[in-house]
């Protein structure tokens, strides 16, 4: 899963807020420079009414697609529960993610 999408496409930033959700179908994902976070990790999902998507991945996600082998074509719902703090303090962002694996026929 490490096709990147032509350029020609406009893409848009999902900023999710709490308990939104996304879904679309995998159309490759992508690496860039963050000055905040250094390299950031994203997933390009392809909306239904057509409109793709570029989706910040943290670790739980990359580790969830990577334990699911997620694929171009499939279909990914990403829900944004918000943030929540560990026991020492530190905060993160909760996500879940469910994964509809391609269908050959």
């Amino acid at each position: 899963m490490t096709e990147n999408l032509p350029e020609t496409n406009k893409v848009t930033y999902w900023q999710p807020s709490a308990g939104e959700t996304i879904s679309g179908v995998i159309q490759g994902s992508d690496t860039f420079k963050n000055s905040l976070y250094d390299e950031q990790k994203t997933l390009l999902l392809q909306q239904d009414n057509g409109p793709v998507v570029n989706v910040a991945l943290n670790r739980y996600l990359i580790h969830s697609l990577k334990r699911n082998n997620a694929a171009l074509g499939d279909l990914v719902t990403v829900t944004f529960h918000g943030k929540e703090q560990k026991n020492n303090g530190r905060s993160f962002n909760r996500y879940t993610l469910l994964i509809n694996k391609l269908t050959t026929l």
